[in-house]
Order: structure tokens, then sequence, then C-alpha cells
């Protein structure tokens, strides 16, 4: 999605990672009141925010476009369990922990940053209906054209980032039935959410 809106954007986007609601050490995590009530200004000259952040911490005018693009809660953990096992540490706190207790799938899953990923972490507290789209990655490419189609602008959405090799494990673990309910169960209050909000 980076490369997608910055080959839109150019100069116009900044991005936004420094307050990732799943770092341990955020202040959403650390202060979540001041965090929720600071409300920054996108600064002049910009046209497009992107990155990890509560949709909360912008002062958001009504002809602001808030869009996301949301993964199935089960696919997305386990997108992310592959894509940590193949990482490099990088100072993450939640993914050093990770790596530290040799985490399985379930047990990460467990994680309440994760497991209340979209519901809490992300999103909590926030009213989705002033979202204008929410996506879903299923549909991505429709929802991309939806998205460029309500901007105004074209978007290339053939452009693909972080996508995680495939692999025979991770094959057996995203076919495996027994597993996939086990995390539907774990998972229980974003599915409810992807559910409600992504098309």
């Amino acid at each position: 999605m980076l490369r997608i809106l910055s080959n839109t954007y150019g100069d116009g986007i900044k991005l936004d990672y420094a307050d990732n609601p799943a770092n341990v050490l955020s202040q959403r995590v650390l202060d979540p009141h001041r965090y929720m009530n600071r409300r920054e200004r996108v600064p002049p000259g910009i046209s497009c925010v992107h990155g990890h952040f509560h949709p909360g911490k912008y002062d958001l005018s009504p002809d602001d476009w808030l869009f996301t693009i949301l993964r199935n809660p089960v696919d997305n953990i386990i997108s992310i369990y592959f894509f940590w096992k193949s990482m490099g540490r990088q100072g993450d706190s939640l993914h050093e922990y990770f790596l530290d207790n040799d985490l399985t799938l379930v047990e990460m899953a467990q994680l309440p940053l994760l497991r209340y990923l979209y519901s809490q972490t992300y999103f909590g507290g926030f009213p989705m209906e002033r979202f204008n789209l929410i996506g879903d990655h299923e549909n991505r490419e429709a929802a991309l054209m939806r998205l460029a189609r309500l901007i105004d602008r074209p978007l290339d959405v053939s452009v693909r980032d972080n996508v995680t090799p495939a692999s025979d494990e991770r094959e057996e673990v995203e076919n495996d039935p027994v597993l996939r309910r086990r995390l539907t169960d774990i998972l229980a209050d974003d599915v409810r959410f992807f559910d409600r909000y992504a098309r």
C-alpha cells in the first residue's frame, strides 16, 4: 500500500510509524488518555498520511478521507506469525518477546495487543462509521479501485508489498481446520469487528 500511495502522492505523503499502537512502548499503550487527547494536525502540503497509528491521533475535518484495508483476523495472525519468524531482530519489544519465548502461533494470538488488534489496539474507541472506506484484503484490488474513484486519483492496484514467502509449513497451517477454528475462537472480537466493517 505504501508504494501505491507514494506513487500517487509523491512529496505530499507523510509516513507515520512512530506511534504504532501494537508497540508496547508506544504512547497509545503507555498513556492512552494523552495519546487520544493530543489531536495532531496534518502538516501543510500533506495530502495523505500512511502508517501504523490509531485514527484518533489526528485532528480531522469532515473533508478528510479515512480508509483502511483489513485482512481476515485469522489470515492476518498467520501472516504476522510467519513474517515475524523470518524477520531478524529490529528492536521491537513485542517481536523480541515473541522470539525470546519461542511462541507458538496460538500463544502469539493470545497476546492482548494481537488478540484485539483491530477491535482495541488499532481502532478501539474510534467511530468506525467515520471511515469513508474499509476494504477487505481478500478483495484488495476492488477496494483500491473504489478508493481511486473516491479520491479521484489513479492508483496502481497491481503493486503488492509485504508479501511473506509461501512455504509448506505455512500452507499446512493455513489449511488446518482445527487450528483455524481455535484461532477464530481466540480472535472472536476481531472476527466480529472484521465481519461488521470490512467490505
